[in-house]
């Protein structure tokens, strides 16, 4: 009997160091920026996203709108990145601005490039509809200090065919 409980013990030891995610790499990086900026982690989604950014993604169609929020509201201009793989993790925190509104937590998003951080976006922790706002919870029109008809006749001269 001993040496059954014995094995059971051993076997379930061996189990519990698989069942904790490792995060390394980049993931890793987007985690100490996110803990950086004073947030606490409450869930990882892990990567989200992954793509190779062309002018193309940023106006034109639908499938453009996603990208076209994201960048809206980062302080780097997207031009410098084209070419250049994107990855995006994600993350559910707590601390976060936004939670005044959103008391289910708020997500955020990390933008990597050649394995730095190059922004961020956040969006509720909730099914609402709406566009994402910076990393700190800030909207496109506190971002660029334009109303969002300004910032989108600008974007369609810079970004449209």
């Amino acid at each position: 009997m001993k040496k059954l409980l014995f094995i059971l013990i051993g076997l379930m030891l061996l189990t519990f160091p698989g069942c904790t995610k490792k995060v390394i790499g980049d993931e890793k990086t987007a985690k100490e920026y996110v803990k950086a900026q004073g947030y606490k982690i409450t869930s990882y989604k892990g990567e989200i996203s992954k793509y190779i950014l062309e002018k193309s993604k940023l106006y034109g169609t639908t499938e453009t709108i996603p990208y076209q929020q994201m960048w809206a509201v980062q302080k780097v201009e997207p031009d410098k990145y084209f070419g250049k793989e994107i990855i995006i993790y994600g993350f559910t925190v707590k601390n976060h601005p936004m939670e005044k509104i959103y008391k289910q937590g708020v997500n955020v998003y990390i933008m990597l490039s050649g394995g730095k951080v190059i922004g961020g976006y956040s969006y509720p922790n909730a099914e609402v509809m709406g566009a994402y706002s910076s990393l700190d919870g800030k909207s496109l029109e506190e971002v660029t200090g334009l109303s969002y008809e300004q910032w989108s006749e600008n974007w369609k001269k810079k970004y449209g065919n």
